[in-house]
């Protein structure tokens, strides 16, 4: 299978839309920290995202003018070499540079005064100690530091073509690995080895990371959905719920299946059933210009309609996806936002019982007429040995 690449182009568009917007709400530049939006505006990334303050990178980019891409000196090679469209610069210290070291650079690119956006909201995080951004604002009194993060998110919700392919590719990864899995376990091994398989199963099915797995099983552990794998052993009645994420140059994707050991009971195929539909039905529903509060209005009253309830106690049903596992929009009843030709988004209602926890999760890109649905492999109810 050939390999997705991003081309110099569109990193230049991304540029130059963030530059035009940046403009128009009067920002004088913006400085971003967060790995995800270096990744998105510049093309670089680290070998493994990890989250920490040793060797912080920062991508200044000016409402005119070429970026300036400002790494630690041991990454700065790497950085040259995979980036698109912006100079570079470097710094010493593992600790990152000092606020007159980025002040100089923010002086001489014209980000000195006015507005200056940041990473400061929904859904952003500053990649670097909070008291160098204090002294920074000493530095440069002339500068008011505001949030952009509409600016950043305004672009990265609509996915590009070669984005969506990253997505899908990510997707059949995950997709492999699910029915590797439930071919291929069986009761006595544990939760640990299962997740083993499971990481060696989406590199083989064409994942560049396996981003995570998620394991629960056996009764009085249902309710543990954000589990890490541990040393219980399947036991003969257990279902196992096994959610995977697989990361392709740098996209994810995210969803779950399920399996019992041992014969499976006609009130959990039941409900399995129920939730295939549940979704299917809620997703129907799904194109440009709807409510994203409807699609959850939809899930809460495909539930209710077969007769469990709906709560909202998990805060969403969904979410949207891209250089993050879980990105917005989140799929509320509270949402404001409108679903728009490019997003990705996942839907994840569940039905949460004392005999397992049943969600057949799936990602969809939204399409010009509609959706189309990227996570694959089957969604039975799997037989598992035992």
């Amino acid at each position: 299978m050939n390999i997705v690449r991003f081309d110099e182009q569109e990193f230049l568009h991304r540029i130059s839309v963030c530059q035009t917007r940046l403009g128009e709400q009067n920002f004088s530049g913006m400085m971003v920290s967060a790995e995800a939006n270096i990744n998105y505006y510049s093309g670089y990334r680290t070998h493994a995202p990890w989250t920490t303050f040793t060797r912080p990178m920062f991508l200044f980019i000016p409402a005119s003018g070429r970026p300036l891409l400002y790494t630690q000196t041991f990454v700065t090679p790497e950085a040259r070499l995979r980036s698109h469209g912006c100079d570079h610069r470097n710094f010493s210290s593992l600790l990152g540079p000092t606020a007159q070291d980025l002040a100089l650079i923010m002086e001489e690119l014209g980000m000195y005064k006015g507005k200056i956006g940041l990473e400061l909201g929904f859904e952003q995080r500053i990649n670097y100690q909070p008291d160098t951004l204090i002294s920074l604002k000493e530095k440069l009194p002339d500068a008011i530091f505001a949030d952009a993060s509409d600016i950043i998110w305004s672009q990265r919700l609509i996915k590009s073509s070669t984005e969506i392919e990253c997505h899908r590719r990510a997707c059949t990864a995950t997709g492999y690995a699910h029915d590797k899995i439930f071919e291929n376990i069986e009761a006595g091994m544990s939760e640990r080895e299962i997740s083993m398989l499971a990481q060696q199963y989406m590199l083989e099915g064409g994942a560049e990371y396996p981003g995570f797995v998620i394991i629960t099983s056996g009764a009085g552990n249902y309710e543990r959905i954000s589990a890490i794998s541990s040393e219980r052993r399947l036991m003969r009645g257990d279902m196992l719920w096994l959610d995977l994420g697989a990361i392709y140059n740098g996209y994810w994707s995210d969803f779950c299946r399920a399996g019992i050991v041992g014969p499976i009971s006609d009130e959990r195929r039941r409900m399995q059933d129920d939730i295939y539909d549940v979704t299917e039905e809620a997703a129907s529903i799904m194109g440009p210009g709807v409510l994203i509060a409807d699609v959850a209005m939809a899930c809460g009253k495909a539930l209710e309609k077969r007769g469990y309830s709906a709560t909202y106690d998990c805060g969403r049903m969904g979410h949207g996806m891209g250089l993050m596992s879980t990105e917005p929009p989140s799929v509320t009843i509270h949402d404001t936002g409108v679903l728009k030709e490019g997003m990705i988004i996942n839907l994840e209602p569940g039905i949460l019982v004392d005999s397992g926890v049943f969600c057949i999760e799936e990602n969809y890109v939204i399409t010009k007429d509609g959706f189309e649905r990227l996570s694959c492999g089957s969604r039975k109810l799997h037989s598992i040995k035992g």
